[in-house]
């Protein structure tokens, strides 16, 4: 569905009970009202979502629309649990979940995290900020369930530079994977329900991130270098040295996974088929088996690491279109395989759209609470479209929430709005 301000126009009635049950986490009257506000100037049009742009548009102040998202006290936390809670589970069943960071492209060095780094959105090393985030997808849709931002070393190593940014005082290094699997957990412990984990090699080649997902019983399937990972097709015989596990000196020769993939039979091959979002068919060959990886015998204590090698390999391809390690509760099917190599990219719909259309990274705030309040209202603003184009399904009503009681505050600033808008329809 293309966003548009006609549809906006039509479509801001269903904002009011959207949005009360998430605001009511806000308190005070004005603070509903202000996010009311942002929300709809993230949704109205316009090319630039920064607080000027939108308060001209909105006809109001941008002084207490930049005072709410940059200083008020309020809690993004509390709005993503609500989210988690009350608006994700009317867009259920989801098929899986899906990890990823997207870059914030900066000048200057005071906004928060700010840092030559690599920039996704411009697939290079480049000024910017990085978020980490997390999506679930029923294989068509993704909608936005958490998100964070990450601190490289040089921000969390230089603490008076984080105290100048607001950013807590425990907030202290962590990786991109191991971000994510916070978010992972804090969205389970709000009642997400579950699906299998997808990620690129940032995630899947972290041995910490997919030890984390087993301990949360998890099923996984995250795309490796399989180049960077060495092992057997089968489990050779280990031996107890001192602390550390050693295969026997009979096993044969550990191989990387391009190399056990290359020696798959040519029958197990499977030929695969689906209907791409532009409505065109597209083919590849998929093949699995079963890897035995020795990086963990290098710990105290260490086993080999039991998993999937997926393989996806269109058949007119030099290279495979992608290697997997999966961690599943049940063998793998061609279905599934196929579902879960395709599906990644949802994630990349939400980020260009969300850019594109609702000002995602517009944001010209320099404190750590600013960037998190805008994250978080982006999203919501992301997924009332989502709720909207629900709607237009056939014999389908998204009711967010659990029917509170009407919100007179933010009703009046949709209505103002509205009558702000009439004559522009």
């Amino acid at each position: 569905m293309e966003w548009s301000g006609p549809l906006f126009q039509r479509s801001a009635k269903h904002l009011v009970g959207f949005l009360t049950p998430v605001v009511a986490e806000l308190g005070r009257s004005e603070r509903r009202v202000a996010a009311a506000r942002y929300v709809q100037g993230l949704l109205m049009p316009g090319q630039r979502k920064s607080v000027e742009p939108m308060a001209e548009r909105l006809g109001v102040d941008p002084q207490g629309l930049q005072q709410f998202v940059s200083d008020s006290p309020w809690s993004d936390q509390a709005v993503w649990t609500v989210v988690r809670q009350e608006i994700i589970p009317h867009l259920e069943p989801m098929a899986a979940w899906v990890v990823d960071e997207t870059g914030w492209l900066k000048q200057g060095q005071h906004s928060v995290g700010v840092s030559h780094q690599y920039c996704g959105s411009v697939g290079k090393q480049a000024n910017c900020q990085v978020s980490v985030e997390v999506v679930v997808t029923d294989g068509w849709i993704a909608a936005p369930i958490a998100g964070r931002l990450y601190l490289p070393e040089s921000w969390t190593e230089d603490r008076a530079r984080c105290a100048r940014a607001g950013v807590p005082e425990e907030i202290d290094f962590a990786t991109k994977p191991m971000i994510a699997l916070q978010l992972i957990r804090e969205a389970l412990a709000d009642g997400v329900a579950r699906a299998p984990i997808l990620g690129d090699a940032a995630y899947g080649d972290n041995a910490e991130f997919r030890a984390g997902l087993r301990e949360l019983d998890l099923e996984f399937f995250l795309q490796v270098d399989a180049a960077k990972h060495k092992g057997w097709s089968f489990a050779v015989p280990t031996e107890l040295k001192q602390v550390r596990r050693h295969p026997t000196a009979d096993a044969p020769p550990s191989q990387t996974l391009v190399q056990i993939a290359a020696a798959i039979p040519t029958a197990h091959w499977q030929s695969a088929s689906w209907k791409t979002a532009r409505g065109e068919r597209g083919t590849t060959r998929l093949a699995w088996c079963e890897v035995w990886l020795q990086h963990a015998l290098r710990k105290a204590g260490g086993e080999l690491e039991k998993l999937w090698l997926v393989i996806d390999w269109p058949a007119d391809a030099a290279e495979p279109y992608h290697y997997y390690l999966a961690h599943l509760h049940r063998p793998p099917t061609k279905a599934r395989c196929l579902a879960f190599s395709r599906s990644r990219w949802h994630i990349e719909q939400y980020f260009q759209r969300a850019k594109d259309d609702l000002g995602l990274d517009h944001f010209e705030g320099r404190s750590w609470n600013g960037f998190h309040h805008h994250l978080v209202l982006s999203a919501l603003a992301y997924l009332f479209i989502l709720t909207i184009h629900a709607r237009a399904k056939k014999n389908f009503w998204c009711n967010v929430g659990t029917d509170p009681p009407g919100d007179p505050a933010v009703a009046g600033e949709v209505d103002r709005l509205l009558l702000l808008l009439r004559p522009e329809i």
